[in-house]
């Protein structure tokens, strides 16, 4: 009798370890469904807004090359160099390269600028 006892609790305790993995199999299943669905809707609501964003990007920037060159070059220089020395002292104090390189930004505009500026004073002086 203790055989008997002692093999049907094996059946048992087995049969609940399958359970017991298949339902956990089926969650994961479905935490990969809902995760899916939500990576699928957040999909269509960028691409929805995509069109906006672009253009919204697009005018920002034209207005912010107006801007640029309106300015008179020393503000020009000074704006460039204060872009710089944030973006150096966020590297030496270890911040995210991506915050350096979002300090670094408009200094390549207003370099950009600036060289803008050289080439057409040197075709107009020829």
């Amino acid at each position: 009798m203790a055989e008997s006892k002692s093999s049907s609790t094996k059946s048992s305790t087995a049969t609940a370890d399958r359970n017991g993995k298949s339902n956990s199999q089926s969650g994961l299943m479905a935490g990969a469904q809902n995760a899916a669905d939500m990576v699928k809707t957040t999909y269509d609501r960028a691409a929805e807004r995509f069109p906006e964003v672009a253009e919204t990007a697009q005018t920002t920037a034209r207005d912010t090359q107006k801007a640029l060159e309106r300015m008179p070059n020393q503000g020009l220089v000074v704006g460039t160099s204060f872009s710089l020395g944030m973006a150096v002292a966020l590297f030496v104090s270890g911040a995210n390269r991506f915050l350096v390189l979002a300090a670094l930004a408009p200094a390549a505009a207003m370099i950009a600028t600036l060289l803008g500026r050289e080439d057409e004073s040197t075709t107009a002086g020829a």
